[in-house]
């Protein structure tokens, strides 16, 4: 079973909608919808927005429902100098931009207890998702994805992002589930489609924007549902 989690409404209503032999649960505030998307056992959440209702979410859909991988999809802010508004995100990896215990002599984003900054993407479904994206034929990169709790909406944040992390996009929840499945030994994947630029213009084109983006993001995770995952 694959589970995929979406912060909005918008992230993954439209996958739902797809979905044969639906049950829905409620666990800890969140309705989880447990089926059939082109002949793959899938689970979609609609988490809130957030780490902390992320990697709850991302827990649920473990201890639950046993999910062989997870999948964060939705959109993002985009940083990457040639990302533009629509454009897709693949990750490679993740990291927390606002965990900083720096005063004790760690490396920005580092993460106690998994000890690393970094959390590695599964290669083989990462690989898969970007292959289903290029076929849509938008305009897609693999990078990093950085994750906090803040909406970046202002250049003095998005440029330390990109200069401390080398950041592609940044988003709210995409490393909470990956620091979960790390934790877990559980493969995960992040899928992101731009709906601003994380700059100072985003408080304008995040709702202008988001919910074109947030299609195009479940397109490509439909065309990976379509080839027969396990």
């Amino acid at each position: 079973m694959i589970g995929i989690i979406g912060a909005m409404a918008s992230e993954v209503d439209g996958l739902k909608a797809k979905m044969t032999d639906c049950k829905t649960e409620t666990v800890s505030g969140v309705e989880f919808c447990s089926g059939t998307i082109n002949r793959t056992q899938t689970v979609v959440a609609q988490a809130g927005v957030g780490k902390v209702n992320a990697a709850v979410t991302a827990q649920t859909m473990i201890l639950k429902y046993g999910v062989d991988a997870v999948i964060n999809i939705g959109v993002a802010g985009g940083i990457e100098g040639s990302l533009k508004i629509g454009d897709i995100v693949v990750a490679d990896r993740v990291v927390e931009h606002d965990m900083d215990t720096t005063a004790v002599g760690d490396e920005p984003g580092f993460i106690t207890g998994i000890d690393c900054v970094y959390m590695d993407c599964d290669v083989a479904i990462s690989n898969r998702i970007y292959e289903c994206a290029k076929q849509t034929g938008i305009h897609t990169i693999r990078g990093t994805i950085a994750s906090g709790d803040i909406f970046v909406a202002e250049d003095s944040v998005r440029n330390r992002i990109s200069e401390q992390f080398n950041a592609a996009a940044a988003e709210m929840e995409g490393a909470a589930i990956g620091h979960v499945c790390t934790m877990n030994n559980v493969p995960f994947a992040v899928l992101r489609a731009m709906s601003d630029c994380a700059n100072d213009d985003s408080h304008v084109d995040f709702p202008t924007f988001a919910a074109e983006a947030a299609k195009k993001s479940i397109e490509i995770i439909t065309l990976f549902l379509a080839e027969d995952v396990k």
